[in-house]
């Protein structure tokens, strides 16, 4: 029976079967992140909060972004590990970024309030 990895194979970090594990792990995390920011854009579509679409952008800044920066740097250029972990690291920062303006910044349209009853300055007094 033949082996479904390749023994011979050199990988950085371990044996190829924990290299093979990792790589599955990050391609799970990355397409469970893609998963809930769909499902997040969806709600924005639906009731056109702003906040909800900052939300998922800041998700996917915060999960997805990294990952693929480090294996599209690690994989395509010469980029040193220093500068690999700056450019995660910034965009692990504009996703919290995004995140916290999604649940602080973002202004929402003020709702009708009914008058306050304990309020008798709009009674009429006879």
């Amino acid at each position: 029976m033949r082996s479904l990895l390749q023994t011979t194979t050199d990988a950085t970090g371990g044996s190829p079967l924990v290299v093979t594990l990792v790589l599955l792990g990050l391609l799970l995390t990355a397409s469970l992140s893609l998963a809930v920011a769909y499902v997040v854009v969806r709600g924005y579509r639906r009731n056109r909060n702003r906040g909800r679409l900052y939300l998922a952008v800041g998700l996917i800044l915060l999960t997805t972004g990294p990952i693929l920066i480090q294996f599209v740097l690690t994989t395509f250029t010469a980029v040193s590990p220093v500068g690999r972990a700056a450019a995660a690291n910034a965009s692990k920062l504009l996703g919290l970024g995004a995140m916290l303006y999604a649940i602080y910044g973002v202004t929402r349209p003020r709702e009708a309030t009914p008058p306050n009853e304990a309020d008798d300055s709009n009674r009429v007094r006879r």
